[in-house]
């Protein structure tokens, strides 16, 4: 959730009690038409898969995947969608409405446990003991400063027939969108056939995909003033469905007097995002057509060929209350994209194999036309537990019917909270944020996700924020490959993954050190790198100062998670967008891609 921008010179501790959960697997109510339970605990599978070849004799996973299945519970009638034009002018009786709105955080902890407690955990995290790593490739990547390239504004179109080499070129690269006077900047993109759409924390702006020339530019406020107003709106996300040529953006609001939290969705008529959208308002209180007193944080945004999946982390609308549960959201696209009603099913209260509720689960951008869509969560490190080693891995079936979602679990080596980032100029460190898995894409039969770990790096001998990234063969639900990868002295974190069609990656992430201000750096990997690997990173953009902007919290917040995509006109480029650092305490982002 966004901060408006503020300075303050102490931490705060923050709230005390602890929105852990660690019963057993117990009841799951179902909300809506009919009450009670809709749990099935499936016996335990045997787990299959291939371990990445580097690693065989080492890897184990002793903890063969557990099964659970969850029903959901359909929402009301369906929500009528609202035409938006890109118009140069806002009418008269919406321009009002287009200033951002700033309402406070109604919790004092945006995690599944007490503030305090993770305060804790990142403040020990520095002089934690390595990590016991097994079966991880670590990947160390270039200490060194790289030259920043020069800036492409335009380049030929890329030969889709070429065949891929073994190492990434960048394609045009060019501004983002600028610092808008909220904290963090939140950045989300999404690649079409000719445009690239980005957005941050109260903004949103269409470029040229080749070019960067500027479309348009409007905040939230004004984009979905058709449908909500006087809200604060945040946390925005944005994809680009390659299975029907449509955008999607999402994002969350709040409202008070009366307390209100809504999902905001906006779907392209075409793919073409100057072409007009339709504006949908769901209220995220709602648990199918139960009414509750919670509030929406986190959106995440998945599609598959059928539907759209939202899911996002419920917290109570009271300053005192703890992390309540995790809602997945089933939207089948047939009525919004025909540009009638949105209609929805909802699961939540979704828990690990462990018992703890399950936090930030993130569903796959879903290239091709698998038999379910997949989403993927960490589990959350408690003061009991500082670090975790598994993932629970959910696939989801039948979202035009009565969608059903089963769990299984991945066992990974560890991770844990990394700690703050160091900068140039010393000072108060970045926030590196969590464990929580910042995006997840489905391709070839693959689950690809990443997120911010920790790392100890011989020498210095202390840990640093690192990426930590994963190929999960999905319908094995075991892991084909992990990396660890970072530089010593250095700490690279809110990672953002994409594959290609021929199995290639590319990843976009953060990097800072006490040399080198908040930059924004890219690796790769071609499909026959060794398992587990990743090439030498590549600077996209340098910071340009020291940067310090404290929340209500006492946090020097930055990022929250990075943008990419995959472009539909050729599959083999990666676009991305992040922020980095400049003058006077500020942001700005830029957008970038490469291709193998």
């Amino acid at each position: 959730m966004a901060m408006s921008r503020r300075r303050e010179t102490k931490r705060s501790a923050g709230s005390s009690s602890s929105g852990a959960s660690r019963s057993g697997t117990g009841t799951i109510e179902r909300h809506g038409a009919a009450a009670g339970t809709a749990v099935r605990t499936a016996p335990r599978a045997k787990p299959i898969g291939r371990k990445a070849p580097a690693a065989a004799a080492r890897a184990k996973n002793p903890a063969p995947p557990s099964s659970l299945t969850l029903r959901s519970a359909p929402g009301p009638a369906g929500a009528s969608g609202k035409d938006m034009t890109l118009a140069a002018e806002l009418p008269a009786a919406l321009a009002a409405a287009a200033e951002p709105v700033r309402i406070p955080r109604p919790n004092n902890t945006r995690y599944p446990i007490s503030h305090q407690a993770f305060l804790a955990l990142k403040e020990s995290s520095r002089a934690s003991k390595p990590l016991a790593l097994r079966s991880a490739f670590v990947a160390r990547d270039a200490r060194r400063r790289p030259k920043e390239g020069p800036v492409i504004m335009a380049m030929a179109a890329a030969d889709a027939s070429a065949p891929p080499t073994g190492t990434s070129t960048p394609v045009s690269n060019y501004p983002g969108l600028s610092q808008n006077g909220f904290i963090p900047w939140d950045c989300t993109l999404a690649v079409g056939p000719n445009h690239v759409v980005a957005s941050l924390n109260s903004t949103i702006g269409v470029f040229d995909k080749n070019s960067g020339a500027s479309v348009t530019q409007r905040t939230l406020s004004a984009w979905f003033a058709n449908v909500i107003t006087n809200a604060k709106i945040f946390d925005p996300k944005v994809l680009y469905d390659q299975h029907a040529g449509r955008w999607i953006l999402l994002a969350v609001s709040l409202q008070q007097n009366p307390d209100r939290s809504r999902f905001l969705i906006s779907i392209s008529k075409t793919s073409d995002p100057s072409a007009g959208w339709k504006n949908y308002s769901l209220d995220a209180a709602l648990d199918g057509t139960k009414a509750t007193k919670n509030w929406a944080d986190y959106p995440c945004l998945g599609v598959d060929s059928q539907a759209i999946y939202v899911t996002a982390n419920m917290f109570p609308f009271d300053p005192n209350g703890v992390f309540q549960y995790a809602k997945v959201r089933v939207i089948p696209k047939a009525g919004p994209y025909a540009g009638g009603t949105m209609k929805y099913s909802d699961i939540v209260k979704l828990k690990n194999e462990d018992g703890s509720l399950a936090f930030t689960v993130q569903p796959c951008h879903t290239f091709g036309a698998p038999e379910a869509q997949y989403l993927v969560n960490s589990f959350y490190p408690t003061e009991s537990s500082p670090t975790q080693n598994r993932l629970s891995l959910w696939e989801l079936r039948m979202p035009l019917q009565k969608p059903a979602i089963t769990r299984k679990t991945v066992v990974t080596d560890p991770y844990g909270l990394p700690p703050d980032a160091d900068q140039k100029g010393g000072g108060m460190g970045l926030d590196s944020g969590d464990v929580r898995v910042l995006n997840a894409v489905f391709n070839a039969g693959s689950v690809w996700c990443a997120f911010t770990t920790r790392h100890v790096w011989n020498p210095p001998q202390k840990n640093t924020a690192a990426v930590h990234w994963f190929q999960i063969n999905a319908p094995a639900a075991t892991l084909a490959q992990q990396g660890i990868f970072g530089a010593a002295g250095s700490h690279s974190f809110f990672p953002a993954v994409m594959p290609d069609v021929h199995g290639n990656v590319l990843l976009v992430f953060c990097r800072s050190s006490s040399t080198e201000f908040a930059s924004i750096h890219y690796s790769g990997r071609a499909a026959a790198d060794p398992p587990g690997s990743l090439q030498n990173s590549t600077l996209l953009k340098a910071g340009l100062a020291h940067y310090e902007a404290v929340d209500n919290n006492g946090i020097n917040r930055w990022g929250d998670y990075c943008g990419i995509g995959l472009d539909p006109a050729d599959s083999r480029t990666v676009r991305f967008a992040a922020g980095y650092a400049i003058p006077d305490d500020k942001w700005a982002t830029w957008i970038g891609g490469a291709r193998f």
